[in-house]
């Protein structure tokens, strides 16, 4: 009797049928979409409409390489109709990336027919299925690269070779098995599993990305362990059109950013609080039930009384006849109530500081996090130490070697997230004018102390919590603030540095009002005295802008303000 399946799956192979659905990889950080990643079913009607049957019946079927030469067929070409700048990625069996030139070819005829660009491609390897010829693979995959396409390894601790495939193949990411996420936040071997993993990427410079995220606890686990990028249900299911939703972020929720002031908000992790009148008897069952939960809040109408400790009831409990005597108590008696509590705003730094301060006896464990002074959640002092030597790391490798400030990185991360949050900010590119005649004729050494002198004098001037002072290399400077007063604090700048470049300047080219020194062509000349320049772009709310053009346009309006006698120009996008 003919396979109903395999008929179906002949019918669906010749009539090309399969249809693509996009699922969205998000980045957490800066509210974005990172990516899509590009699936493959079959008709809605078919008995192969699911995927994993669509693929065991190929695969039984012996007809895997044409499906999935089909499937990526059909994803390149609805892909193309959307002309997103997200990463698009897509799976390929290790099978399917066997040597061959002929292949090879294919595969960028494929690219080149749809207008893609295989830098925003990224090839998903499962860990499903066994490798036994890695070395040709190797040698496939680094033919990739050199194309400019990205690697990942899909269900990582799902399969066959684990950790082997990672040192083997050195993926730009790694995609982390729903298994470990689902219930993170309550099942503490997965958590210490991810956490290892998180460790292991770190070293390795690879990105993570958690898949199946389905729940806010899960993701407020998988934020804890800082991985941002995210994809699962939470943020959207697969679609023929890619679409994603943010409803589960908070609209002023602010992760950590490289190079920012990270805050107390960023740390917060709610846990259900309990009040002042619970008994000890009914805090130990919740103890008991939520076995990851060390202290619990004790708050009363939404303002916090203090913490109770999990030590602290096992400390009564373990004395004779300690739950006859404390049982019935409430839990307000014997709680922590010198616990830090801290606004949502204060930034990390100063959150260590008080922790640190506060009490020379023990490092308190946890914090309480409120907003305009009602609970929000808690923090955890490891979670704090492990965000501090984060961004430490991430500010050194980021930093400009001079300067210390954020380099390109950090400032696109920064313009990323404020162009994502959708609210009014202020773009500005300081350049100094004429550097090249004072390097010429003062020398290097001087040249660094002037670039030196204008970092600390914008970082004293715009100071304020929401402002970024970044370094994009040689004299050009950028800052990212609010609106208000920004071109009244240019001008302090721009007044500031002109008397302290006159320092570093000999009294007769200060009385002179001139250098003279030799041009680019060879020829001596004369050039005006060292000065600064700030081009302004307001961006006021919601707008089309990219990161990109939004640099580009800085540059344009800044090239206007060394032009202009003011040193300023402005504009509005």
């Amino acid at each position: 009797m003919p396979d109903p399946f395999a008929l179906e799956l002949e019918r669906l192979l010749s009539s090309e049928l399969t249809h693509s659905v996009f699922q969205p990889i998000v980045d957490i950080t800066t509210r974005s979409v990172f990516g899509y990643e590009g699936l493959s079913r079959g008709p809605s009607d078919s008995q192969l409409h699911a995927a994993p049957l669509l693929f065991e019946t190929a695969d039984r079927c012996g007809r895997t390489m044409e499906l999935e030469a089909l499937c990526l067929r059909t994803i390149a070409r609805d892909w193309s109709t959307f002309r997103l700048d997200s990463k698009l990625f897509v799976n390929v069996s290790p099978e399917k990336l066997k040597p061959s030139g002929k292949k090879y070819g294919r595969l960028l005829e494929l690219i080149k027919a749809h207008r893609l660009s295989p830098e925003r491609i990224v090839i998903e390897l499962s860990e499903r299925y066994p490798t036994q010829e890695t070395a040709s693979m190797i040698a496939v995959l680094s033919w990739l690269k050199e194309q400019g396409f990205q690697i990942a390894i899909d269900d990582l601790g799902s399969g066959y070779s684990g950790l082997k495939l990672w040192s083997d193949l050195k993926p730009d990411y790694v995609k982390i098995d729903r298994h470990f996420i689902r219930d993170i936040d309550t099942d503490l071997v997965k958590k210490e599993f991810v956490r290892s993993v998180v460790e292991l990427a770190d070293r390795l410079n690879c990105e993570l990305i958690a898949e199946g995220v389905e729940t806010e606890s899960e993701l407020a686990a998988v934020t804890q362990l800082n991985i941002h990028l995210i994809q699962g249900f939470l943020f959207g299911r697969p679609k023929a059109i890619p679409q994603v939703t943010f409803d589960c972020l908070k609209s002023s929720q602010r992760q950590p950013v490289i190079g920012s002031t990270s805050i107390a908000q960023a740390l917060t992790v709610f846990v259900q609080p309990i009040p002042s009148s619970t008994t000890i008897q009914d805090a130990w069952q919740r103890f008991q039930n939520e076995p990851t939960v060390f202290s619990l809040p004790i708050v009363d109408e939404g303002k916090p009384r203090g913490l109770l400790h999990r030590w602290r009831v096992l400390e009564l409990y373990s004395t004779p006849y300690g739950r006859e005597l404390y049982g019935k108590k409430m839990v307000y008696s014997i709680a922590s109530a010198d616990a830090l509590v801290v606004e949502e705003t204060t930034p990390m730094e100063e959150i260590s500081r008080r922790l640190v301060d506060e009490d020379q006896h023990y490092l308190k464990q946890h914090f309480i996090v409120v907003s305009q002074g009602n609970y929000i959640g808690l923090g955890t002092t490891r979670a704090l130490l492990q965000l501090i030597t984060t961004e430490k790391i991430e500010r050194a490798r980021h930093a400009n070697p001079l300067t210390q400030l954020p380099g390109n990185v950090p400032i696109q991360t920064e313009l990323e997230w404020r162009l994502g949050k959708g609210e009014a900010f202020s773009l500005v590119y300081f350049d100094i004018n004429y550097f090249k005649p004072l390097n010429d004729v003062l020398g290097y050494r001087t040249g660094d102390r002037v670039i030196k002198s204008l970092a600390s004098i914008l970082k004293e001037i715009f100071s304020e919590l929401d402002d970024f002072v970044g370094h994009i290399g040689g004299d050009d400077f950028v800052v990212i603030s609010h609106l208000a007063k920004v071109e009244h604090r240019c001008s302090v700048a721009l007044r500031q540095f002109g008397q302290k470049v006159e320092d570093y300047f000999p009294a007769d080219v200060i009385e002179q009002g001139y250098i003279e020194t030799y041009d680019r062509s060879g020829v001596i000349a004369t050039f005006p005295l060292t000065s600064l320049s700030a081009g302004i772009v307001f961006v006021e709310g919601s707008t089309t802008d990219t990161a990109e053009t939004l640099a580009n346009e800085a540059s344009h309006v800044k090239l206007k303000a060394k032009a202009s006698i003011s040193g300023m120009a402005t504009t509005h996008r």
